[in-house]
């Protein structure tokens, strides 16, 4: 299945003449980085016992996360001026998606970025979620800005109660709805 996939992305790929992607590691194994095995550690159930916010949080296996993008014509993942919004993004598995197929797509990581955007109610959440997408562009080996991308991350995905976030100006409600 391996072979298959990195076959598709090559071929995929053959129509760009893009450095970012032709420098790409064509090994990079997305289902093995947003696998959640052993995610639920006891750092993680500690921060959330000791927590004032008990939020029943639930992490979005790799297989749904997949199934769910499959869904998203191949077009649209290629395509520039596509935006894409994550409002309850966790700890940022549909995220690391979104970017991912955008870059094997042929959009640069900058663009990729600027045309995502994510919502999550728990700050560290947000944080590990930032970390993550850079995670993700080192293992992927894609060529970026690291300081660009961590502030288009700062304006994008924010901590913020997504039924009180106007999303047509991208900034909190005057007045909250709850």
């Amino acid at each position: 299945m391996k072979i298959l996939m990195s076959l598709v992305i090559i071929l995929s790929l053959a129509s760009f003449d893009n450095q970012i992607v032709r420098d790409m590691d064509l090994d990079f194994d997305i289902e093995k980085f947003l696998s959640l095995e052993g995610y639920d550690n006891d750092i993680r159930k500690s921060r959330r016992k000791n927590s004032e916010v008990n939020s029943q949080e639930f992490f979005t296996p790799y297989s749904i996360v997949k199934k769910m993008a499959d869904k998203v014509p191949d077009e649209e993942w290629s395509d520039p001026e596509k935006t894409f919004l994550e409002p309850a993004a966790g700890n940022g598995q549909f995220v690391c998606y979104i970017i991912y197929k955008r870059i094997i797509s042929g959009i640069s990581p900058e663009i990729s970025f600027k045309t995502c955007y994510a919502t999550e109610l728990m700050e560290d959440n947000v944080i590990e979620m930032k970390e993550r997408c850079i995670d993700l562009l080192k293992k992927m080996n894609v060529d970026f800005n690291e300081s660009e991308i961590r502030s288009i991350m700062d304006k994008n995905f924010v901590q913020a109660d997504f039924f009180n976030w106007d999303y047509n100006n991208w900034k909190p409600l005057k007045k909250a709805l709850f």
